[in-house]
């Protein structure tokens, strides 16, 4: 009897070892995805520089068509043209605002002055887009191939970045870039210094 209890007592104990042991893995797995994790994140700030200051949401639905020619031979050579027509609505979200890469902030505590250089114009960040198709109608002789999407695609994109850079959304950005510079003369201001802004320099034609 003893000895069946010492058995269960072994296995007992054996089992809660071997859960104890399998939380301290995941415990330390755990651990390090959520380090690697935060490196990723690290590098990616550290990357980027930008400051969006307008975001605009735009649709449009457009059509696109093309034809293709294809000889038959019933008996007698023929042309026929075969034609295929997307009706696709593009929706999308633009982000407007600054790249900074290139910004120059320098600090003279003598003449206690602010200067910011190459301060850019506004531009298109990002467009975030999707694509819905309305109407897809095709030939026999004249099929959407999976370049025929990637280039809707990327035509969709062009679509949306031509119209935001003819809406006010770049003029919007640029009060917005204005105000924010408002912003840090203010704070200039309260620490006793004043802020100097030196346009870009032009970059030679030619």
């Amino acid at each position: 009897m003893s000895r069946i209890l010492l058995t269960l007592l072994v296995a007992v104990l054996a089992f809660f070892l071997g859960i104890a042991a399998f939380s301290a893995w995941q415990s330390r797995q755990q651990d390090q995805l959520v380090h690697e994790e935060a490196t990723l994140l690290l590098e990616r700030v550290r990357n980027v520089m930008k400051l969006v200051t307008v975001e605009g949401d735009v649709s449009e639905l457009f059509s696109s068509t093309s034809s293709r020619n294809v000889t038959l031979y019933l008996p007698l050579p023929s042309k026929f043209s075969f034609n295929k027509k997307a009706t696709v609505e593009v929706r999308g979200t633009v982000l407007v605002g600054y790249d900074l890469e290139q910004l120059d902030i320098s600090i003279d505590p003598d003449r206690r002055t602010l200067t910011v250089r190459n301060l850019p114009e506004p531009e298109i960040l990002a467009i975030d887009h999707e694509l819905i198709y309305r109407d897809l109608n095709e030939s026999w002789f004249n099929t959407f191939s999976a370049e025929d999407y990637s280039r809707l695609n990327q035509r969709a994109k062009e679509r949306l970045r031509d119209e935001a850079l003819s809406s006010e959304l770049m003029a919007r950005a640029r009060e917005q870039g204005n105000s924010v510079l408002e912003g840090i003369a203010y704070l200039a201001r309260s620490a006793g210094y004043e802020l100097v802004v030196e346009p870009a320099e032009a970059t030679p034609s030619g």
